[in-house]
């Protein structure tokens, strides 16, 4: 996909187009993001092609479907790298707008099309741009003036037929909802939310609880306050209330006093707390840092006869950013689902307790830059732990101390010390994670400019650079250690909080080989390898 060959590109559509009419999440399906994402040319490429496709007399639906869907991939990779501070990324962000905006404004987009595009803004967690945002707020307006008006009655059966194809699944029902209501302005959004909270639906009312996590605070208070009128009427379910306890420590302070103003009304009326279902953990992994920051965990669930799969992403900085589960899936399934996220992540085998530091940690950085989690954290928790989790930021040399407490004392020894700093020179060859550890950005590229050989630009990222990210690595390598402190083989926890600890108490970074290795991978990187 080097120079993004329209040929190659409409091959590859097809083979995605196969893989969801046969239903398989097949590894192509899974790394066509990436894929894509790595060459901004070749998602202008997919843009092309489907703004080509949809004007036809006889548009080929599947493969319309798959180019969207290609799309939403390359998006929401495009996010994880923006978070990263990738120019590139930024540039690919404008690059789609204008062209969508474009395209629309010509009539080369239906406004159908549209309306799907700006759904996978959303969903890769993306701004559309004011330009685009007024667009689709305008093909929304055009679409309800010219559709026939709907009475209470139709409204309320729209919601119940929505509310039963999904399976009366409140997190599938928020998920495919807020994603459409993701181009209204704040006021329209907050009278549409206010109709599910008044829905005769109850799943439809559980549901709205998924917009207390709105990005907005307005938005967020106002459903809070339509929340604790429905309380006071007995219109909440025990599992809301319970998932409102759970929620309520992520919240602005003047949302939880409406919160707990809810949660007592539902108590004094007699509401008991909800039955959980029973649940068997039977495996849980956790994956290593990647160099953005990104850390993994999978859960797999027993529930009865059946198996489920929970996901969980984190990132540095930005805190809670994905949590999903996939029922009813067959031991094959969970069992190549798993090779897969081996061959990609290398996972420690975890715990409870350690998802619950990860997450209360991360919960923390969503708190302080007022981005609440997904609601799909409520059904992570739910399933996974047997207690709240808070935010609760841990200070790195915290988290250190606490991994090594306990550790023997000839274990933490300078011939210890010595002897972890030795093997990190090895661990970009054991750990796959650690080939995404560089840096990036325009200041390492103009630290490097004036360096002439490999050597000194090496030299320069030492120096210039990484003197002011000790912090930040050590980060990185302190969770990574939290991440393997259940591991039954092996002493990866250990060594791992001994190189933090080095990193972070400020040893001469040319004495940490895994510091010289960061050099290293990020001169390649910025090289092109």
């Amino acid at each position: 996909m080097a120079n993004a060959p329209r040929t190659r590109i409409l091959q590859l559509a097809k083979l995605v187009a196969a893989d969801l009419r046969r239903g398989e999440m097949t590894t192509g399906l899974q790394t066509v993001g990436v894929a894509l994402s790595e060459n901004p040319d070749a998602v202008i490429v997919v843009l092309d092609l489907l703004i080509k496709e949809v004007v036809k007399k006889r548009p080929n639906d599947a493969l319309c479907e798959a180019l969207l869907f290609m799309v939403g991939q390359a998006l929401d990779e495009t996010r994880m790298a923006l978070e990263g501070g990738s120019e590139p990324a930024m540039n690919l962000v404008v690059e789609v707008q204008q062209k969508l905006v474009t395209a629309a404004e010509s009539g080369l987009l239906p406004p159908e099309v549209m309306m799907v595009v700006g759904q996978q803004f959303a969903a890769a967690k993306l701004d559309l741009g004011d330009e685009l945002r007024a667009l689709m707020l305008a093909l929304s307006e055009q679409a309800a003036a010219h559709g026939p008006a709907l009475s209470p009655d139709d409204i309320t059966s729209h919601y119940a037929a929505m509310a039963e194809a999904l399976g009366h699944d409140p997190f599938l029902i928020h998920g495919q909802i807020s994603e459409q209501l993701a181009a209204f302005p704040d006021d329209q959004r907050v009278v549409i939310v206010g109709s599910f909270v008044a829905s005769e639906v109850a799943s439809m009312r559980d549901a709205t609880l998924g917009w207390l996590l709105d990005p907005s605070p307005a938005v967020v208070k106002q459903v809070a306050q339509s929340l604790l009128a429905v309380a006071q009427n007995g219109g909440l379910s025990a599992e809301s209330v319970e998932r409102l306890v759970l929620m309520r420590p992520w919240l602005a302070e003047d949302v939880q006093v409406i919160l707990d103003a809810a949660i007592r009304a539902c108590r004094q009326r007699g509401l008991q707390p909800a039955a959980k279902p029973s649940v068997q953990i039977t495996s849980i992994t956790v994956s290593g840092c990647d160099g953005a920051g990104a850390q993994s965990a999978f859960v797999i669930l027993k529930r009865g006869r059946k198996l489920a799969l929970a996901s969980l992403l984190v990132k540095q900085g930005f805190g809670v950013r994905d949590a999903w589960m996939r029922d009813d899936l067959s031991r094959h399934e969970i069992d190549l689902l798993l090779a897969e996220i081996a061959y990609q992540t290398d996972p420690f085998d975890g715990s409870p307790e350690i998802l619950q530091g990860v997450i209360a940690h991360r919960l923390a950085d969503n708190l302080e830059r007022n981005e609440p989690p997904p609601f799909g954290l409520v059904q992570f928790l739910e399933a996974v732990s047997p207690v709240q989790v808070r935010p609760d930021r841990m200070a790195t040399e915290a988290l250190i101390d606490d991994l090594l407490d306990g550790v023997p004392d000839e274990r933490q020894s300078g011939k210890a010390i010595a002897t972890a700093l030795a093997d990190s020179k090895l661990w970009p060859k054991e750990y796959s994670f650690l080939q995404s550890w560089f840096e990036q950005g325009e200041a390492v590229a103009a630290s490097l400019h004036t360096a002439k050989t490999k050597k000194q630009r090496e030299e320069a990222v030492l120096r210039d650079i990484l003197p002011q990210r000790r912090g930040c690595w050590a980060e990185l390598l302190a969770w990574t250690a939290k991440a393997a402190e259940d591991e039954v083989e092996g002493e990866e926890c250990i060594d791992f909080a001994l190189v933090a600890r080095e990193l972070l108490r400020g040893r001469p970074l040319t004495e940490i080989p895994l510091a010289n290795w960061i050099a290293k991978n990020t001169v390649a990187a910025l090289s092109g390898r």
